[in-house]
């Protein structure tokens, strides 16, 4: 054997990377991340209670959370279980379909428009106000229209938090009102069809919805009503979702098949000591289980443990406050069901979880008894989540159920607080179709994701450049790369000077950068900056090889445009590249390579038969112009396809989204028949005070001051027609004759102009 050795190897030192750090509820700080088991991450996810349409805040959470999930998972390559609940058992639910069933069969007994329907709904509208505004005027009913004189000018002496709720109880009671007074109108006209009718019953809807609801809500007896009722909503939730490019959870529990697990998670919390029993329901005791050595209540929120009102409205609107309730701040597990409400057998009776129970029952049965991560709206702090933490640490006798608590901050409109209740949204579906789901991803994005969110113009156009920024770019460097795919020149000359090298170390110093970001809880505002900046000098130094002739890097820029599309596809602005499971070969989108073909070659048989019968007419060199703009204009923007013209005349073949093509193509045309409509608006203007400059001028100057106004002014004229005398007789004064003399120098003026107008219109 040798005794030849390797020389020693040197260890390099390198320098640590940033940890990733998350900004926890629990703490309210930035802590270090780390999970429980390596790279295994458990999240779980406050679903949705499904009774209505998805809006905006919707949005800010789930598309947040979706963005925090792939960044964890496609970033930093964590192994995460996502599991996510629909709560389809709640007060809210219950409520809106019985008001659904009611109310729909109301109207299909009611076709035809009477006066015993009018006066349904006068009773119906008249209770409304009654029960919502009474308690500032027992005579509301009867005095409407006093009474909103008076609320609107702020004569009512009502407190800011019941405000929001009043306003909507007046413009809800006016609107019905006002709906009435029309029926009324068409029933006296003889107008009774069902298009009167239902027109009453639409506008009156809420109203008349909670009144049959008062009267007949307890005789529903059909338990199907109300799944069938949140299964559509769910449905329609996830076709949101769907839309908004966000993924599905791993695991979806819906409560009402976990009723089984939720009744014996309550029965170990009674067990332990936490629980009891009061007529048919089951209540956390909130001091009991913070006065035990081992627990805390209200860990989110400590400051809000006394608040009764918070309390109560996580209860839900059809609990009632129970004689034996040890403490005020205690809460329902175990619901007991009055007619009317859907219910399942229990040990305490007939009745339905709570809802703060749902979540730890449903949490615990699929991840355990240690959550890494748990995340919800910050409006659901305190009582739901701190109710979560004080229900999963007394069923497991625990301290610390969730490592990481992260809540999505508030939404505004145009920096009004968003509410459902108050039916002050705007729902998913409405702003889909304003903007498009990566163009709203871009705007989150562009916000830091536990702060408030202000949805308005003016972040979604900042939204809607910085993706016209970002496609440019893409479309620019695939061009740049696939012109340079083919076989090269050999020219024994490198292709990397210091242009190349700053760029490179530009995309270096960047991805460092953005990676630290990442880093510190996803400061995404920052990412976005920086993905910003890199694209600028990316197009610098694109734009000052072009200017000088010379080839640009096709490696470094296809190595940024790679970069910067993983980014985009992490943060969910892209969608995922390739199927999710088997190879998804074959062409693109799953078509033949036929029919992904056949489109491009249409394009270029039809220009080419029309270059040939241009060239057979011998038609004007202008006409082949024509035709190569339309090509570049229309026929290949319907392909996705971009042309730049360059110097030298050869193009650049740019790939884009064809949406994206056509959307820009479609807001140019609207800017151009804007500024069309601005330019026969200007020249609608300017020809109408043409004609009234020429109708002026008509009058020569010898005459414009005889009048029948001047001849009440002025007595004598001289040779020019100037007045000389004023209407008693006295001469004018040399100020007044010197204006005069001005204004019958510019009616001379005037009069040589519409003369010379005249003789054009004569010939």
């Amino acid at each position: 054997m040798s005794s030849i050795k390797q020389p020693p190897w040197h260890k390099p030192r390198g320098s640590p990377p940033p940890a990733l750090t998350v900004n926890n509820s629990l703490t309210k700080k930035k802590e270090e991340f780390i999970p429980e088991q390596g790279k295994r991450v458990s999240w779980y996810c406050c679903g949705p209670t499904v009774y209505d349409k998805s809006h905006m805040g919707h949005a800010r959470a789930y598309i947040t959370f979706d963005i925090l999930r792939r960044i964890l998972e496609d970033y930093f390559n964590y192994d995460v279980t996502y599991v996510m609940n629909i709560t389809d058992i709640d007060d809210k639910i219950i409520i809106g379909a019985r008001h659904k069933h009611l109310f729909d069969g109301f109207k299909a007994e009611n076709q035809t428009l009477s006066a015993a329907l009018i006066q349904q709904v006068k009773e119906a509208w008249s209770k409304y106000v009654t029960d919502n505004l009474g308690e500032y005027d027992e005579g509301v009913a009867d005095g409407w229209d006093s009474f909103t004189a008076k609320y609107w000018a702020g004569e009512i002496p009502i407190s800011k938090k019941k405000k929001e709720k009043g306003d909507l109880y007046v413009k809800t009671g006016t609107k019905t009102l006002g709906a009435i007074k029309e029926a009324e109108a068409a029933l006296a006209a003889g107008k009774t069809g069902d298009e009167t009718a239902a027109a009453l019953l639409d506008n009156s809807r809420d109203i008349i919805a909670a009144w049959l609801d008062a009267k007949d809500g307890s005789k529903i007896t059909e338990q199907k009503l109300f799944r069938d009722y949140a299964a559509y909503w769910e449905n329609d939730f996830f076709t949101d979702m769907d839309a908004l490019n966000i993924r599905r959870p791993d695991v979806l529990t819906r409560v009402s098949e976990y009723v089984p697990e939720n009744i014996e998670y309550v029965e170990k919390i009674i067990a332990n000591g936490y629980g009891y029993e009061v007529d048919g329901s089951v209540y956390f005791d909130t001091v009991a289980f913070g006065q035990s050595p081992n627990h805390d209540y209200a860990k989110l929120e400590p400051w809000s443990a006394g608040n009764e009102g918070l309390a109560e409205e996580g209860e839900g609107a059809l609990s009632k406050k129970p004689q034996g309730k040890r403490n005020p701040s205690d809460f329902v597990l175990w619901k007991r069901s009055k007619a009317g409400e859907p219910f399942w057998p229990s040990p305490w009776g007939p009745g339905r979880p709570g809802w703060h129970i749902e979540c730890s029952a449903m949490a615990s049965e699929v991840l355990g008894q240690k959550l890494d991560i748990h995340t919800g709206g910050i409006d659901l702090a305190f009582p739901h989540h701190d109710n979560e933490l004080a229900q999963a640490e007394a069923y497991f006798d625990c301290h610390q159920w969730v490592n990481y608590f992260l809540h999505a901050g508030h939404l505004h409109i145009e920096g009004q607080k968003m509410s459902k209740s108050l039916k002050n949204f705007i729902t998913i579906r409405d702003a889909l179709q304003q903007h498009s789901a990566s163009q709203i991803r871009i705007m989150y994005l562009l916000h830091q994701w536990d702060s408030v969110l202000d949805y308005g113009a003016g972040s979604m156009t900042e939204a809607r450049a910085l993706e016209t920024t970002i496609h440019n770019f893409l479309a620019n460097v695939k061009a740049v790369v696939q012109e340079q795919s083919g076989p090269q020149l050999f020219t024994g000359a490198h292709n990397h000077h210091q242009a190349e090298k700053d760029l490179l170390q530009t995309l270096e110093t960047k991805q460092a950068l953005i990676h630290a970001a990442l880093c510190d809880s996803f400061n995404t505002p920052l990412v976005m900056q920086e993905l910003r900046d890199l694209i600028s000098v990316a197009n610098t130094y694109y734009q000052d090889k072009e200017k000088a002739k010379q080839r640009p890097s096709a490696q470094i820029l296809g190595k940024i445009g790679k970069y910067v599309t993983k980014m985009m596809r992490t943060f969910g602005v892209f969608p995922d590249a390739n199927v999710e499971i088997g190879s998804g070969g074959g062409a693109a989108g799953g078509k033949s390579f036929d029919d992904a073909v056949m489109p491009y070659l249409q394009v270029m048989s039809t220009f080419r038969d029309n270059v040939r019968e241009l060239a057979q007419t011998k038609a004007e060199a202008k006409e082949f112009l024509k035709l190569s703009d339309k090509l570049r204009d229309e026929d290949c923007v319907e392909l996705g396809v971009v042309l730049d013209d360059r110097e030298g005349g050869k193009a650049l073949v740019k790939l884009v989204d064809k949406e994206v093509l056509l959307k820009q193509r479609e807001e140019k045309r609207q800017r151009e028949l804007e500024k069309q409509r601005e330019k026969e608006e200007r020249a609608r203007v300017a020809a109408q005070k043409r004609a009234e400059k020429l109708a002026k001028g008509k009058v020569p100057p010898s005459e414009m001051f005889k009048d029948e106004a001047g001849r009440k002014e002025y007595s004598a004229w001289d040779e020019q027609g100037i007045p000389t005398k004023d209407i008693k007789g006295e001469p004018l004064s040399k100020s007044k004759r010197k204006n005069l003399e001005k204004e019958h120098g510019k009616q001379g003026k005037l009069h040589e102009e519409y003369l010379a107008w005249k003789a054009t219109q004569d010939q």
